[in-house]
């Protein structure tokens, strides 16, 4: 048996249904209420045009053209295989499994570890006509994200992820399909490339492949984690390391009237510009009950990050989609107990902490990065901020901002 053999599971999607939307209102979030059955799509696993089986010696390998690496199977790993190139169903799987001595539960989750494991070293191919009638679209830095999943529940956990929703007819930019495969969630890029994650980490896993899809699209000299937002014109970028409460702060001050870009991404062109990636509003679990106290509707999904951090999507109405100066840029030092100050930083002393915290797609500042982010700091004014509450950064941040600081 070799990579070049037709074989298959095939799984049967969900009824049918269609998700669309536009700017924030009531029933931006509503499903249309009547489904239209469909036959069931199919999904099919093949092996991989450049996986090799083999027998040597009466071992069991596999061979990934891909990675130029060989692994060994036992022998579950080999029924299955080897079931899988003779196109053999799930259920057949299972059944077949019986004759080990193990039992239909633990041979479903000796089946769907393999799989997972073949999937993540790129010995398998997903072929499937996943309904697009589950399906949803958002525009992010103007390109038109749409996703299409296999049934209602797991669209309902990713329309968190955006703060507008699309229902033009234009054609895609980035499509995703998605579908459930043993309790696991199996997603396709238009780039052939496919992941899988747990379904509580299906949110922040497409987000983070939808935001290395745009960072690589864009013509961008690099990116920055930060948020950034605007007020009167001016705009902001709040930088700090993960848990120095960027998402935090920005919520407080999307409270007092700036609008936002993004919270976790800034894109910085060539001339210096900046455009985020507005997504929603990730918020960790320390924030849900500010959120809560400063929204009347409070976000309700939680998801898992694959660093095991609790978070909740919350979308923002008010975005900024155009480019945006900065006038500031704000490094956020958070602090377990002091007050708050404010230290103004010379160019060279902002441009260092720019640089580690930007990246770009090669894995290096170009010169025409190195000349952008001089623009920034040669425009901006530049501040670190050590605070340990919220709130009197942001009462710090609006002086600032208001010419009072």
């Amino acid at each position: 048996m070799n990579g070049e053999v037709s074989c298959g599971i095939r799984l049967s999607a969900a009824v049918s249904l269609k998700l669309t939307g536009g700017r924030r209102s009531s029933s931006r979030r509503r499903f249309v209420e009547a489904a239209v059955r469909k036959f069931p799509p199919e999904i099919i696993l093949r092996p991989a045009v450049d996986a090799q089986f083999a027998l040597l010696d009466g071992r069991s390998v596999l061979f990934s053209g891909a990675r130029q690496e060989i692994y060994e199977l036992d022998k579950v790993g080999a029924f299955v295989w080897c079931s899988l190139a003779q196109n053999a169903s799930l259920e057949d799987i299972y059944r077949g499994l019986g004759k080990f001595g193990i039992s239909e539960g633990i041979a479903c989750q000796f089946a769907n570890q393999a799989i997972g494991a073949w999937l993540d070293r790129a010995l398998l191919d997903v072929d499937w006509g996943a309904s697009n009638d589950y399906s949803l679209s958002a525009i992010l830095d103007r390109r038109r994200i749409s996703i299409y999943a296999a049934n209602r529940g797991l669209l309902e956990k990713l329309v968190c992820l955006f703060c507008a929703l699309d229902d033009g007819a234009s054609d895609d930019d980035i499509a995703i399909k998605v579908v459930e495969l043993g309790g696991q969630v199996i997603f396709r890029g238009d780039d052939a490339s496919v992941h899988r994650c747990e379904i509580e980490a299906l949110a922040p896993t497409i987000k983070a492949y939808i935001t290395e899809r745009l960072i690589r699209s864009h013509r961008s000299a690099f990116a920055l984690h930060a948020a950034s937002l605007t007020r009167d014109g001016g705009g902001l970028l709040l930088c700090g390391e993960p848990g120095a409460g960027k998402s935090t702060l920005t919520l407080r001050l999307l409270d007092a009237g700036f609008r936002y870009a993004g919270d976790d991404v800034a894109l910085i062109g060539v001339d210096g510009t900046i455009s985020g990636i507005p997504f929603a509003l990730t918020l960790k679990q320390g924030a849900w009950g500010l959120f809560s106290r400063l929204q009347t509707d409070g976000p309700t999904a939680t998801s898992r990050r694959s660093d095991g951090t609790l978070v909740r999507y919350t979308p923002v109405a008010d975005l900024c989609n155009a480019a945006l100066s900065a006038n500031w840029v704000i490094f956020l030092n958070r602090i377990t107990g002091g007050p708050a100050k404010l230290r103004a930083l010379d160019q060279l002393e902002s441009m260092k902490r720019l640089i580690e915290s930007a990246f770009a797609v090669d894995g290096k500042l170009s010169q025409a990065g190195f000349s952008a982010l001089k623009r920034i700091v040669a425009g901006a004014s530049s501040f670190e901020l050590t605070y340990c509450e919220s709130m009197e950064a942001r009462r710090i941040v609006l002086d600032l901002c208001d010419g009072r600081a």
